[in-house]
Order: C-alpha cells, then structure tokens, then sequence
C-alpha cells in the first residue's frame, strides 16, 4: 500500500519504493507462517461463502479463475485494439492483478484462506475505485477527471495548506487555474526574497490515498469481521479523515523546509519523509481503531454467551 501511495504521488525515490515492498513481502511471510487459521484444508473462504449462496461450491473452483483470466483478456483487448493503447497505465495495473488474484485464489493450502480473501477484496476494491468508477466518470461526462481532481485540490488539500502556513508564519498564497495547461494548482511562497511557485499534482488531491484506504480497510474488516455495520463504518469515516489530515501535515512540512531550506530539502522531504508520515499516520489508526473493534466484537460475543446460558433452576 505505501510502494503504491509513493509511487502513484509521481515521488522519484524508487528505493522508498522498494523498501517498502520488502517490508510488505515480510509481512505477507510472517503472516503466512504464524497467522494461518488452524483448519481444515476443506475450509472455504468468505469469497466461497458468499458465492456459494448462488452457485454451488465445485463452480466456484472453475468460474473464480476463469472470471480472473476473462477479466485480463477483455481488458487487454479493450485497451489494445478499442483504444489503441499499449503503456501500462496505474489502472491496468491494478486490473491485472485482481485478475491474476482471481486466477490463483484456490492455490496454496486453504488454511491461508483469509490471507487470500483480503488480497482478492482489497484488489477489487482498488479496480472498483482506480478503475471503474475513473472510467464511468470519463464516459459520462465526457471529460477527463481534470477538473474534478482540481477542485479537490484545492479545497481540500491547497486551501488549507495555505492556510495553516500562514498561521505558522510563511508568506503563501495559491492559484486555480482549469485551463489545461500545466498543474491546476500551485502554491507561492517566499524563500529568502525570492517568489518560489510550487505545483500541485494530482496526487496530493489525496484522492489516491483515500482510494487506497478504504480498499485495504474495507477489505480487512471484511475479512476479519465478515460484516459491515455502523461502528465499522464510523471507523471507515474516521479513516478518510486520519488520511486527508495526514496529508495537510505532510504538505505542510515540505513547504515550511521548502520556505526555511530552498528546494533541494523541500524535494527530500516531498519524496523521502512525506511518505512516512502518511505511513505512521494509518498505522497509528489503524492500531487503535482494531483495538477499539476488537474490544466491540468481544463484548458482543460475551453479550450473546451469556444470553444463551440456561437460567440456574431453584431448588
């Protein structure tokens, strides 16, 4: 998730990248070795389950993964020979990889079935978002998500951004501009006398780090809960906001190096720590929002215990 957030952000620091996909290799490792669900290997996912309630579960074993190879071939067809594209762009990316997810979800033990399910969801989730609904918009507009992405922007990450240096003392003003040409958004500030314009792109929208939130959360509390309700939902909230506050802070400090340091620091900081912080922000969330659940799922569990216990008879 951070390789994708520092990658997609246009950052240039490809060993960020690569140390956190190591990081995230480890993880998946360690995951597998001590986190596997002790069952049995005819143990069936949530994937299964909920497919099983419409089609029968030796059909789910054909039609998950010619689901995943149909999807990567119409894709590839659609982008090659309807738009007459050969780059690998993010959303193909992402589409194939839920496709090769689809195609391999029955491999490996079924004790690892969770492990599975998340990585299926959370691909999904990511196709759903990057994919599907950027393409529906486009379509129906009839307009590339420019503007969209512009305005969003601006009123959620350059606005503010603006205004929290200002309050911290920076000189800062921003502009809007929907022509097309170039950034839509930039900030000025002073350094040292001298008028500094810095452009904003798309990725700092914080419509990427959103997207990537709510697919890997979604999917996590599905896994681990198999349901949605409104506790969960309120974390959900609570995590768009944690995600666009870290954000506004990690813009902040990159201009403020930017104001007191020039730009060498301020590219440092925009391609090294500016991912960091993001980093250490959702961690944190999401350390004390899986305690808080947790701690809800047990009560809950404890609650319907006990309602089940017979009353003790007198005697």
């Amino acid at each position: 998730m951070a390789a994708l957030y520092n990658h997609y952000l246009g950052h240039s620091a490809y060993l960020v990248e690569i140390i956190f996909i190591a990081v995230g290799v480890f993880l998946a490792l360690y995951s597998l070795g001590t986190h596997g669900t002790k069952a049995k290997e005819t143990e069936e996912g949530l994937l299964v389950k909920l497919l099983s309630k419409v089609i029968t579960k030796k059909q789910c074993a054909i039609i998950l993964p010619l689901t995943g190879f149909v999807l990567i071939l119409v894709w590839s067809v659609w982008k090659i020979f309807v738009k007459d594209e050969a780059d690998l762009k993010m959303e193909d990316f992402m589409v194939t990889l839920f496709g090769l997810s689809l195609v391999l979800y029955y491999s490996g033990p079924s004790r690892f079935t969770m492990q599975k399910d998340f990585i299926v969801l959370y691909l999904l989730f990511l196709t759903l978002v990057f994919a599907v609904i950027w393409k529906l918009y486009t379509i129906l507009t009839g307009d590339s998500y420019v503007r969209i992405t512009a305005y969003s922007e601006y009123y959620f990450i350059t606005g503010p951004v603006v205004f929290l240096v200002r309050l911290l003392g920076v000189p800062a003003s921003s502009e809007l501009d929907l022509s097309g040409h170039g950034l839509s958004n930039t900030i000025i500030y002073d350094y040292h006398g001298r008028t500094i314009y810095l452009g904003i792109g798309t990725g700092c929208s914080g419509l990427y780090s959103a997207g990537l939130f709510f697919s890997a959360f979604l999917a996590f509390v599905l896994v681990r809960y198999s349901r949605v309700d409104r506790y969960i939902l309120g974390a959900l909230g609570i995590g768009f906001i944690v995600t666009w506050a870290s954000n506004i802070f990690r813009m902040v400090i990159t201009i403020l190096v930017g104001a007191a340091y020039g730009h060498p620091a301020l590219v440092f900081v925009h391609s090294y720590l500016g991912i960091l912080i993001f980093v250490a922000f959702i961690t944190l969330f999401w350390y004390f929002i899986l305690k808080w659940l947790d701690g809800k799922e047990k009560r809950a569990m404890t609650e319907t215990a006990s309602a089940q216990e017979p009353a003790p008879q007198q005697t």
